[in-house]
Parts: structure tokens; C-alpha cells; sequence
């Protein structure tokens, strides 16, 4: 349960980040947009008065006319800071009686930046620029202290949702093993159901198996004897198989990991299923680069080996192929397994991994096939850090595994 509780801080990490950051952002651009209007307004005024502030009941009263939300108080016209540029013909006018921080020479130079289609508004710096309708006047306000006060905010909002996201986190990583106590609870008593009903059913299996040999023994084999031989091998096979993947699920780190030389075992796993291929009228096609060693569980990789050949040969359609292919590029070893088949355009088979799922039934049961060892298979790649896919195509099926070579190779414990 240790990775459902990283999941569960992770996704607290990430929810709060996304929650806390756009909070920022739509109070950055609702202050910037509230901020320019404001500006937008002011200005429009001063273009209105040829480049002059009317008195504060004036001014007053045509922002409230206008709509504005600007506020404004006695102060307003004497703290404005504000220039403009006009065209008279072919001179050039500025007016900086009410700024201090702007010369002529830098008026005309932002006059001409800020030029552009009638009516234009906009940034200039610090600076909300208005271009009157007819283009003769450039009107700038200062917006610095505006600005600065919404960045002031902006920084100081910033700096606490940060300590809140780590508050948040904190708070849910001492959480979540109480969180998470349940579902362990529930998961660790589902595997003991599986593990007490396998070896449960062990028994009964076992006398049923022997009382079909003696009575094989004393009348002679029929069809009925042969049925619950049969059965009851199924059954055995089933219940070893769920036991295996029970015992799997139950470590989140494999142990005596040891170099293994992966050519060897996918070479010699593959030719053991050359007969049954044979009695399809299929054939095994192999490509297999030699002197492929990866680190791993010797004998989990061998049973991965085993369950995805072993399923490529009961599912090949008869006349077809299987092709094994193992490949060592960079730090990865690349397998993957063919086998032509009919593949069923309504199947979901995103699910084949999943415990007892068979996009064909029917087939299935023909062939023997349980559900679970393609689940086992998947169990033991994640166990080795890597990935399985299944690739239906127009010809078949393909499962591909990627490994990686090298894995921290554990000391075995001393028993």
C-alpha cells in the first residue's frame, strides 16, 4: 500500500497546485483587466478635455456617466500622472506639466511606438496609452503605483498558496496511511480468502483425483472417468495459477535478483511449444538476438516466458505462425510475441491483463485458457520496473514487454 499512498499525496500535490495556481491566475488577469479599464476610463477623460483634467466633481461625474469603477477622490487630479502628445499640423505638442519622470524627447519616441489604428489602447511599460479617434493625441497615464500594488498582491497571494500546498500535502502524507488502512485491510483479507479457499480446495481435488484413478484401475477407463480427470486437472491448474498470482501481488519488490541470460530462456521455452504448433499445422518463427543478459528473478521470468508463448500457441488460428523476436537496445530488452488469430473488432482488449477476462469465451474454454496468466505476467514485468502492451492487428495479436536491464541486485536473505 506504500504506492496508493504516494498516489494519494502526489495527487493532493498536484490537485492543490492546480486549484491554488489557477486561483492565481484568474485573480491576475480580473485585476489586470479591472486595472486597465480603470486606466482606459481615466484617460478618456483627459482625451475629452484636450489633454487636461477636468476638476474632481467634473471628473467625478463623467466616470459615473461613463460607467467606470474607477475611484476616485478629491486627491485624484493632483496625484495623476499623465502626458500627452498632440499632432498640430506638421508640429509636434507635448505636454508634461503633470509628470516629472518623462521628457519630450522620450514623450515623442513612446508617442510613436504607441501609434497605431484610432482608438487604440494599450502598454506602453508602466504606462496606459489611449490613441484618440482622430490619431492627433496620444494620451499616457501612469499606471506604476496601480501595477505595482496588484504584483505586491499577486506575490504575496503566491507565497502563501505555496504554504498552503505544502500544508495540504504534509497534512495528507501524516493522513494517509489512515486513509489507506482500510483498503489494506480489505486487499489483505481478499488475498487470505484466496490463499485459505486454494488450499482448501487442494484436498477435496486431490481425493476426487485419486478416486477416478482407482476406479480407472478397477472398471477401465470411459468417458465419464475422463471428464473428471480432466476436471479436476483444470481446477488444480486454476487454483495454482491464482495462487501464484496471489503470491505475487503480496511483495512490491522482487528478491534473488541475479544476472540472467535471457537469449537461453526464450530460446528454450519457445522450442518446448514447436509440437503444439505442429498439430495446428502452424509454425514457430524465431528471431532471437544471442548473449541478451537483464537482471531479474530467474524463475519469473522464465513463468513470464512461459505464459506469453504458451498463450500465443493456444490462441493461433490453424495455418499461422508465431514469431518470437528479442531484441537488447540501449538499456531496455525488447520481446514481443505474435500469433496470428482472428481478432474481434467489439473486444476491449485493454483488459486482457485483468484476472479472469476473455474477449472470447467460448474460444477460450475450448482451449483451456483460465484468465490468469496473463495477469500473471503482467504482475511479474511491473515487478521488474517494466512494461507490457497487447497489439491487436489486421493478421493477430502482439504482446510486447519492455525490460530493463539492469536492476539493484538484493542480497538473499538467510533462512
Amino acid at each position: 500500500m506504500k504506492k496508493l499512498r504516494i498516489k494519494i499525496v502526489l495527487g493532493v500535490l498536484l490537485s492543490a497546485t492546480l486549484v491554488f495556481g489557477m486561483t492565481i491566475l484568474i485573480f491576475w488577469i480580473c485585476s489586470g483587466i479591472s486595472i486597465a479599464r480603470g486606466a482606459d476610463d481615466f484617460t478618456a477623460v483627459i482625451e475629452k478635455h484636450n489633454g487636461n483634467l477636468p476638476p474632481y466633481e467634473l471628473l467625478r461625474l463623467e466616470l459615473a456617466e461613463g460607467g467606470s469603477r474607477y475611484s476616485v477622490d478629491a486627491e485624484s487630479p493632483y496625484r495623476a500622472r499623465y502626458f500627452t502628445v498632440t499632432k498640430d499640423g506638421n508640429d509636434i505638442v507635448v505636454n508634461t506639466d503633470h509628470i516629472a519622470a518623462i521628457d519630450e524627447d522620450m514623450a515623442i519616441v513612446m508617442a510613436s511606438a504607441a501609434s497605431g489604428d484610432a482608438g487604440d489602447v494599450g502598454y506602453y511599460d508602466n504606462y496606459r496609452y489611449r490613441v484618440s479617434a482622430d490619431e492627433k493625441m496620444v494620451v499616457f497615464l501612469d499606471n506604476s503605483d496601480d501595477l505595482n500594488s496588484m504584483r505586491s498582491l499577486l506575490l504575496i497571494i503566491s507565497l502563501v498558496s505555496v504554504a498552503f500546498i505544502v500544508m495540504i500535502t504534509l497534512l495528507f502524507a501524516f493522513l494517509s496511511e489512515r486513509i489507506v488502512r482500510p483498503f489494506a485491510e480489505n486487499a489483505r483479507m481478499q488475498k487470505q480468502f484466496i490463499t485459505d479457499a486454494s488450499h482448501e480446495l487442494k484436498t477435496p481435488l486431490a481425493i476426487i483425483s485419486a478416486n477416478a484413478e482407482v476406479l480407472a484401475y478397477k472398471d477401465g477407463e470411459n468417458e465419464w472417468i475422463n471428464n473428471i480427470t480432466m476436471q479436476v486437472q483444470r481446477v488444480s491448474e486454476l487454483v495454482n495459477e491464482m495462487l501464484t498470482l496471489n503470491r505475487l501481488e503480496e511483495i512490491d519488490e522482487i528478491s534473488d535478483i541475479e544476472p540472467v541470460m535471457f537469449s537461453q530462456v526464450v530460446e528454450s521455452i519457445s522450442v518446448t511449444f514447436e509440437e503444439v504448433l505442429l498439430g495446428k499445422q502452424s509454425v514457430l518463427k524465431r528471431d532471437i538476438q544471442p548473449d541478451v543478459t537483464l537482471n531479474g528473478n530467474p524463475a519469473q521470468l522464465e513463468r513470464l516466458v512461459s505464459v506469453l508463448t504458451e498463450n500465443a500457441s493456444k490462441y493461433v488460428s490453424e495455418n499461422g505462425e508465431v514469431a518470437v523476436k528479442l531484441r537488447q537496445v540501449a538499456r531496455y530488452t525488447h520481446l514481443t510475441i505474435f500469433n496470428t488469430c482472428e481478432i474481434d473488432p467489439e473486444a476491449d482488449y485493454s483488459h486482457l491483463f485483468d484476472r479472469f477476462y476473455r474477449p472470447d469465451s467460448s474460444r477460450t474454454s475450448k482451449t483451456g485458457g483460465h484468465g490468469i496468466g496473463l495477469s500473471i505476467a503482467k504482475r511479474i514485468v511491473t515487478l521488474h520496473n517494466g512494461s507490457i502492451e497487447a497489439i491487436p492487428s489486421a493478421e493477430g495479436m502482439t504482446f510486447s514487454v519492455k525490460l530493463p536491464n539492469k536492476l539493484k541486485i538484493k542480497k538473499q536473505k538467510q533462512r
